[in-house]
């Protein structure tokens, strides 16, 4: 994944994340007005309100991607809604769950921003908590601003229950879908040479421990003759072209195959065929095909030959046997005159 797409896919999912906890505060919000105006909660109904109206002003916010700004305010503004609620409803009520979830979104936030400072949500830990024991002593001293009926108690009770624990699952859902994205993104790039873009020695255990027979297959290890030659004239830049141009030519003409830069100018070849004839054949295509190619550097044409050295596995062969057997057969072809295939 490039650069360029990897930002792509982080602000989608900071937007999609802002977006959707967004509407769904929006909507508690104008849930909890319709309970306030229903059993005449005046004070409480002017203060939800005035953040129903932040919610809609905050769609802004999130389009020209102000994310640190949206959640600094709405954070501010839960704090306050939740004060407000709790002295005046009731702590009974449940409006101080959110406290517990602003400690997730906290994480959250910091985990996402360009700073990734933790102490940021160390302080949002430590004022939820300073908020949450201050309410829950007030309350055990004065009686709540309204007394409000059983019914709306209990309604307000249970909805602040569910949101909270459906706000933490939710937020871990975005938090793990996206850290295992990474994770693979990770996994990948460590499994790909960076220069040729296709698999390296790591690949190759990795396709070799989900081989689930190994009898028969042909690794083939093949070489660049007299490399050093074309690095000492045209330079690493040279190098690097004919590498990349050797990779492209080998998983266009064996492209059934697994195929992998091993390191410096080696690469491997692993065949599902079982028929040998086929497997000579076949590589001596891909010789023959470098031999003939042009590489085009800086106005010259490089010449280019392979020696090629490949051997059966009957099944019992570790994965670093089977590369030593390829490369005693390679080296045997570099013994004889090079360019050649050995088998």
């Amino acid at each position: 994944m490039s650069l360029k797409a990897d930002k792509k896919h982080y602000y989608k999912t900071i937007d999609k994340t802002c977006l959707t906890a967004n509407t769904i505060y929006l909507v508690l919000h104008i849930f909890y007005l319709v309970l306030f105006i229903i059993s005449g909660l005046t004070v409480l109904s002017i203060v939800t309100g005035a953040i129903i109206a932040f919610y809609v002003f905050s769609y802004w916010l999130i389009k020209i991607k102000k994310y640190y700004l949206y959640a600094l305010i709405c954070g501010n503004v839960f704090f306050g809604f939740i004060t407000v609620t709790s002295l005046m409803a009731g702590f009974s009520t449940g409006f101080h769950f959110y406290l517990i979830g602003l400690c997730i979104v906290s994480f959250f936030t910091s985990y996402f921003s360009k700073s990734k400072d933790i102490k940021g949500s160390i302080v949002w830990v430590g004022l939820s908590l300073a908020i949450y024991l201050t309410l829950y002593l007030v309350s055990q001293f004065n009686e709540p601003y309204y007394r409000i009926e059983k019914w709306l108690e209990i309604t307000l009770f249970t909805t602040n229950a569910v949101v909270l624990f459906g706000f933490i699952a939710s937020y871990m859902v975005v938090f793990l879908k996206y850290a295992l994205s990474l994770e693979k993104k990770i996994m990948n790039e460590s499994r790909t040479d960076e220069l040729t873009q296709i698999k390296n020695r790591y690949g190759l255990y990795d396709y070799f421990e989900m081989m689930e027979d190994k009898s028969n297959k042909v690794l083939a290890l093949f070489d660049i003759d007299d490399f050093k030659a074309v690095n000492d004239r045209y330079g690493h830049a040279g190098g690097d072209y004919v590498l990349k141009r050797i990779a492209e030519i080998a998983t266009k003409e064996l492209s059934d195959c697994f195929v992998c830069r091993y390191g410096g100018e080696e690469f491997v070849i692993v065949f599902e065929e079982n028929d040998e004839v086929t497997v000579v054949e076949r590589l001596e295509a891909l010789r023959k095909k470098i031999e003939n190619e042009k590489f085009g550097f800086e106005g010259d044409d490089i010449h280019i030959t392979i020696t090629i050295g490949a051997t059966k596995n009957l099944g019992d062969l570790s994965l670093e046997r089977w590369v030593e057997e390829a490369d005693e057969k390679m080296y045997s072809g570099k013994k004889s005159g090079k360019n050649k295939t050995v088998i």
